[in-house]
């Protein structure tokens, strides 16, 4: 509502007021410290990375445009067939970069998940 209002000083507050709760600062500063202790969030954070830890990720060119190869991959299934679950979007990446690629990408997730509902963006 302050951004709305156009007044800055309500919009730094509220700025202030979330880092203050980001960072432990806020009132609540044990949930901050159970977080820290058990490397957790209580996010709902998934990411899709191109490689394992110990691989290199590869640059592409496909189509004679430069692009990396696990969003190239990801590009083209989603442009092809949207309706993916997570496993089947993870498999289908591995599948197009298979023998072209040695990097294999990966599924991670900041709590366990059904890797078969739909994947949505």
């Amino acid at each position: 509502m302050s951004y709305a209002k156009g007044d800055n000083a309500g919009v730094m507050r509220g700025v202030q007021g979330l880092f203050k709760l980001a960072t432990g600062g806020g009132s609540n500063s044990e949930a901050y410290e159970k977080t820290k202790k058990t490397k957790t969030s209580p996010a709902d954070v998934v990411m899709f990375s191109g490689s394992k830890d110990d691989q290199t990720l590869a640059d592409a060119t496909e189509g004679g445009v430069p692009t990396g190869a696990m969003s190239y991959a990801f590009c083209k299934i989603m442009g092809n067939t949207s309706q993916q679950t997570y496993l089947s979007l993870l498999q289908n990446m591995r599948e197009i970069m298979e023998g072209k690629y040695s990097q294999k990408p990966q599924l991670s997730t900041s709590h366990p998940i059904d890797v078969n509902l739909k994947f949505l963006i």
